[in-house]
């Protein structure tokens, strides 16, 4: 069980104390934090940079698990960057941790409180956000893509941006509330009805969270396929129909899906970003029938569909970018355990091994969720 942290004495943040050539001697309030000047490992580093500056509207959280998104980290990492990215940035937008720090104008928390944080920014006025559909915002932003992010030991956020945690919800779980959150907005989208049947291709973190999220929705059953691993194993300890795939013959999934629903099946979810998977899988929908597309597909790549099909069969093709306006939601899913976020960790660095995280991460294919830890207990 986690300890709650306790305010120093008087209040306010020791000066950092930094060893160099000189001696030990004061260097005011810094942090440590990974951050990067630019795309690629090789400009990025993890090294002191100032305290942020806590508003009077806003709050300075202390990060206790801050947990891998491995699209979004690897990209900064291969020099690739993300889409929203603007450098120099200090990554990581699925975190959690204790209050810190307030601002005067604070009021709903106190220093010590558990809390995770909704990592999006935009404008708040216009025609999208007024509409609350602000994940189409013309300025639409991230902590972690061109805001300074959770991997850091502190992140400032906007009060109305930072979420209480129950004791029960480790900081582990409660970091997963972001992508949760993205897929509560893709249960949305989806729209399904009672007795409908799913299909959720690619079983990686979101694959595995939007299963559990549709196992508790008004679906008749949930099918999960992938190539055979860890990973299948767990979506059948969630209650999902596990079927292996075949990558190089996709008639035994295809058969497996249709020997039990020989009408095909209501909503197919991609979540491996495969072309081949999206375009392939539209002839296992029965008529009416949805495919929403959770994973995003290499850049200049093209899906091929077949008009006619989607014609005669009255087919929907849709898509589920991120999340908008969920988070507290997704905070209550991981504490009532419909979504079981401590299962989905697989991994535990500290900040300074953070690179180490990240390779474990994109390169065992059993790793599903990796947490970095930027403090510890105390």
């Amino acid at each position: 069980m986690l300890e709650r942290y306790v305010w120093p004495a008087g209040g306010c943040l020791p000066a950092h104390i930094i060893q160099n050539e000189r001696g030990t001697e004061k260097m005011g309030k810094t942090m440590k934090a990974l951050v990067y000047d630019k795309a690629g490992r090789e400009n990025s580093s993890i090294r002191q940079i100032p305290y942020p500056e806590c508003g009077d509207d806003e709050i300075i959280i202390r990060v206790m698990s801050c947990s891998i998104c491995k699209g979004a980290e690897h990209d900064h990492d291969n020099g690739k960057g993300t889409d929203l990215a603007r450098y120099p940035v200090v990554p990581g937008h699925e975190f959690a941790g204790y209050v810190h720090e307030t601002g005067k104008n604070v009021t709903d928390f106190r220093i010590g409180d558990r809390v995770t944080a909704d990592n999006t920014e935009y404008c708040g006025d216009c025609y999208y956000c007024r509409k609350e559909e602000s994940n189409y915002c013309p300025t639409f932003g991230s902590l972690g893509h061109n805001i300074n992010g959770g991997f850091a030991e502190f992140v400032r956020l906007k009060k109305e941006k930072v979420f209480h945690i129950p004791d029960h919800l480790s900081f582990n779980a409660a970091a997963l509330s972001e992508p949760v959150a993205c897929c509560l907005h893709a249960v949305d989208r989806a729209d399904i009805k009672y007795g409908d049947t799913v299909v959720i291709f690619g079983a990686g973190s979101m694959g595995l969270i939007l299963a559990q999220l549709f196992k508790a929705s008004n679906a008749r059953a949930v099918y999960m396929v992938a190539g055979k691993s860890s990973k299948l194993d767990l979506a059948a300890k969630y209650g999902i129909r596990p079927i292996v795939m075949d990558r190089n013959d996709y008639t035994v999934h295809e058969k497996a899906i249709l020997d039990e629903n020989p009408l095909g099946v209501d909503l197919i979810i991609d979540a491996t970003g495969s072309t081949k998977v999206i375009s392939e899988s539209m002839k296992l929908l029965k008529k009416g029938g949805t495919l929403l597309q959770y994973a995003i597909v290499h850049s200049g790549e093209k899906v091929a569909m077949d008009p006619v099909l989607m014609f005669n069969n009255e087919l929907t093709y849709t898509a589920s970018f991120c999340q908008s306006h969920n988070f507290g939601r997704a905070v209550e899913a991981l504490a009532s355990g419909i979504v079981d976020g401590d299962s989905l960790v697989t991994g535990e660095f500290p900040l300074e091994d953070f690179y180490a995280g990240l390779d474990e991460n994109v390169n065992d294919r059993n790793s599903i969720k990796v947490i970095i830890h930027p403090n510890t207990e105390e």
